[in-house]
């Protein structure tokens, strides 16, 4: 069967007590993802061990999510990045260069913390290195959707063929649903004739316009 189109599954806001049983069920399905991890525990560095173990890319959502805090400068935002960058590879010898702003680069929210932040930051974190991914399917499992079913129906109405669909998903705690509705978004996808990859220096970056 001829390859329908490339799917990028990514996980934010993780690890969690949800991510062992979505690595489990990539690891039984031989699928690679990326993991856009926030700030970490001494008990979360097995997890982390684990992505970079099992072939996944690992990427970097910053330290924080509070808003105020880091959209309040260009720099607060940069070191947001740069601070997990050099814990990454302190703890575990690896360089992560791919990162996810939160609420991504189109986020609005910014606005009301530092006016044009986005435009210098999109700018500043290529400076430092860094290539940021958004999202062309969302399933929504940090919003409305918060069941299996709706996470999976989500996934199937935004994948598209003949593209690199990029989509955003969520391994932060309280998100068991799309654990749930993994396998089954797997099935579909292979079904339909779907490869999935992680993240790589090949991936063309979906980035969305900037909004501030």
């Amino acid at each position: 069967m001829k390859a329908t189109g490339v799917i990028y599954l990514t996980f934010d806001d993780g690890p969690s007590n949800v991510t062992p049983e979505i690595l489990d069920i990539l690891k039984e399905n031989d699928v690679k993802a990326t993991f856009f991890i926030v700030d970490y525990s001494e008990e979360d560095k097995s997890k982390i061990q684990r992505i970079i173990d099992e072939g996944h890319t690992l990427g970097l959502h910053g330290l924080s999510h509070d808003y105020a805090t880091i959209y309040s400068s260009v720099d607060a935002i940069t070191e947001n990045f740069i601070g997990l960058q050099k814990k990454v590879m302190n703890d575990f010898d690896y360089n992560a260069i791919y990162i996810r702003f939160p609420g991504g680069a189109s986020n609005t929210i910014s606005k009301n913390y530092c006016d044009g932040v986005m435009t210098a930051a999109t700018s500043k974190v290529e400076q430092e290195g860094f290539t940021y991914y958004d999202w062309n399917v969302d399933v929504d499992d940090a919003g409305s959707a918060r069941t299996a079913n709706k996470i999976y129906d989500n996934f199937i109405a935004g994948i598209a063929p003949k593209r690199e669909n990029v989509v955003l998903m969520h391994d932060g705690y309280g998100h068991q649903p799309t654990a749930d509705a993994l396998q089954e978004i797997i099935d579909y996808a292979k079904e339909n004739g779907y490869v999935f990859s992680a993240i790589t220096e090949d991936t063309i970056p979906v980035q969305h316009g900037v909004n501030n």
